[in-house]
């Protein structure tokens, strides 16, 4: 007796993972609304990816944005919470009709960051650089670190 007896004869580990792949396809593409010859856009609002660090002076929000002219991308702080709005287009010289595979992300998107009360919205700065907006928030002189030497007497 083999030892993959158990796994009955002609198990073919990937055939099997074709098969599952195959089968991922088909749920996603039902789920999706579409057949292997109908590519449809998505019009959902998407969100695109976005990191955040904080330094000692201000905080630092990365976006990626590819595709997205830079007059299409408002920014505003209200309050305590950034937005950024936008919207991405998908690109004209691509037909409808001559698609095979459409995985990007079309249409409106918003992100809202709730921000912390050392931010000084008034020195806010945003600069957009091969498809990356990055937006600086400064930190209000108060709120910033320092460390406080002790003199003697």
């Amino acid at each position: 007796m083999g030892t993959q007896s158990w796994l009955g004869p002609g198990w073919d580990p990937s055939g099997d993972l074709v098969a599952i792949q195959q089968e991922m396809n088909r749920l996603f593409e039902t789920l999706l609304g579409q057949s292997p010859g109908q590519v449809q856009p998505v019009d959902r609002t998407w969100a695109p990816p976005m990191d955040v660090c904080e330094t000692q002076t201000e905080l630092r929000v990365l976006v990626e944005l590819p595709g997205i002219s830079q007059d299409k991308i408002q920014i505003e702080v209200v309050e305590d919470v950034l937005s950024i709005r936008g919207e991405r287009q998908p690109d004209p010289t691509f037909r409808q009709d001559q698609l095979i595979r459409m995985e990007r992300r079309y249409g409106p998107f918003c992100r809202s960051l709730n921000l912390p009360s050392i931010v000084d919205s008034q020195g806010v700065r945003a600069t957009y650089r091969h498809g990356v907006l990055e937006i600086r928030l400064p930190k209000r002189p108060e709120a910033t670190h320092r460390i406080i030497s002790v003199e003697t007497i």
